[in-house]
């Protein structure tokens, strides 16, 4: 069975057990709608609450109820886009930065050259704080899929075949070669960045308006059709593009979970997706994978334990009772696993 771990009472173990697979695994990150918290609310129970008014016929309300989600992450990624002040997104943005300077350490400090110094992360979320966070990192390769070659028309246009691209200073006067780390950013679901272009999915970053508070039906159904994105928990918004996309990354992640000496970190993920718990579960048949989840607290801590029961290669950190595991907490554990010469930086 999965083992639960009290982050209060273990939280040394906790971390030399990370260093440990850090140093000699393939790093992989699962980041879920909890890590937005509070620039952007928790996804919870949406998605069955929107297939279930599809289910009930009333698909006006489930329309309506995925416009209140959509324009939910929309109004804050328009200021985040625009730099306009906002708290929320300010704190939220904070613990991104934080997040992935840490990540980069983690690729820096590898003691061997047998791994390449990559990161995966896989995430459903559609906002743009991990691209946006990114920028304070010029030293870190972000992949998001995007090859921007150059062309006369600047069309940016996407490909799962970028991914996993290793990239390497080289000196023109002394013979050496350093690898740049590389965080490869794969968005299960799709992104506010993705745009369609028939067949193609291409690359923008432009704020949206959004519809006045009278809305028609059809109004809400343009907005929402608009997206390139894997909509909460129906087909009937999805096209045959997004379908595509979707069922391919899916495939990079089960096969990301099958190399030998896979670690896998899930933080504000609730594996509420039908497809990702399945992959997963499957994948935790090898037995060289570890799956670290964080629960945010007892509620998730029992979730999790219901879904990884009989998985003896999953570790659930999960906060004392009447405590929680936020996203400043949940960087202090993975800084807390670098070398101390490093932690402070």
């Amino acid at each position: 069975m999965a083992h639960i771990l009290d982050l209060d009472a273990l939280g040394k173990d906790i971390s030399k057990a990370l260093a440990r697979s850090f140093q000699s695994g393939h790093v992989n990150f699962l980041v879920g709608s909890g890590a937005s918290v509070p620039a952007i609310s928790a996804a919870g129970t949406i998605e069955e609450e929107i297939a279930d008014l599809f289910t009930a016929g009333e698909d006006v309300e489930a329309r309506t109820k995925m416009y209140g989600f959509l324009s939910g992450i929309q109004e804050p990624m328009n200021k985040l886009i625009e730099d306009g002040e906002n708290d929320n997104n300010a704190e939220t943005l904070g613990r991104y930065k934080e997040y992935l300077g840490i990540v980069e350490m983690i690729l820096s400090e590898r003691w061997t050259n047998l791994l390449p110094k990559q990161a995966t992360i896989f995430t459903t979320n559609y906002d743009l704080f991990i691209e946006k966070a990114s920028l304070n990192y010029p030293a870190l390769k972000l992949n998001d899929g995007f090859s921007r070659a150059p062309s006369f028309d600047n069309r940016i246009e996407y490909s799962s075949h970028t991914f996993f691209n290793t990239t390497y200073n080289t000196g023109n006067l002394y013979n050496y070669r350093v690898e740049i780390p590389c965080i490869n950013l794969i968005k299960l679901h799709g992104s506010l960045s993705w745009m369609k272009d028939e067949d193609d999915i291409v690359f923008r970053i432009a704020t949206k308006a959004l519809l006045p508070a009278a809305g028609t039906p059809e109004q809400i159904q343009e907005f929402i059709e608009g997206y390139a994105v894997v909509l909460p928990q129906t087909t009937k918004f999805r096209t045959t593009l997004m379908d595509r996309t979707y069922y391919e990354l899916l495939r990079i992640y089960a096969n990301e979970l099958d190399r030998e000496n896979t670690l896998l970190v899930a933080f504000g993920f609730s594996f509420g997706d039908d497809h990702i718990l399945g992959i997963t579960k499957r994948a935790l048949k090898n037995p060289t994978l570890k799956l670290v989840v964080f629960a945010f607290d007892e509620a998730a801590k029992v979730s999790y334990s219901a879904k990884f029961a009989g998985h003896n290669n999953v570790d659930i950190i999960a906060p004392s009772v009447g405590g929680q595991i936020g996203f400043e907490k949940f960087n202090k554990v993975m800084r807390s696993s670098l070398p101390k010469a490093v932690q402070t930086e």
